[in-house]
């Protein structure tokens, strides 16, 4: 199915977007999504372009009650909406984010590819 337009019903605000990251960190810092982001990683190779298409469904399960929470559609187009709302705050430029936010930001794609430990991080640098 093509991809639905997005609908930018949700404007965050540059502190909700904190807060919705640093819930997202949580969720992607438990210990069993660690190791399956460690196992994804490891089954596709430290494969690049595999371990993103992997991680997309293991990530899945810890965003959508996240998503939900906070008012997104607990699908595929509500992580595209997620998304598009939190980079608001980055600017046109993708440059203009609040130094916390970025900090908060980073931290929580630390996490979502497995942290220092998985292997993964330089590789998606």
């Amino acid at each position: 199915a093509p991809l639905r337009p997005l609908e930018r019903n949700i404007q965050l605000t540059v502190a909700l977007a904190g807060d919705l990251m640093e819930e997202l960190a949580e969720a992607y810092g438990q210990k069993w999504f660690q190791e399956r982001v460690r196992k994804c990683a490891r089954d596709s190779g430290f494969e690049r372009s595999v371990f993103l298409m992997r991680l997309k469904d293991v990530a899945f399960e810890v965003q959508k009650p996240v998503l939900q929470k906070w008012g997104f559609e607990g699908n595929e187009h509500g992580v595209r909406e997620m998304t598009a709302a939190i980079r608001e705050h980055a600017g046109k430029n993708g440059k203009e984010m609040p130094d916390w936010l970025r900090q908060k930001q980073e931290r929580c794609l630390d996490l979502l590819y497995g942290g220092k430990e998985g292997g993964m991080l330089e590789i998606l640098r």
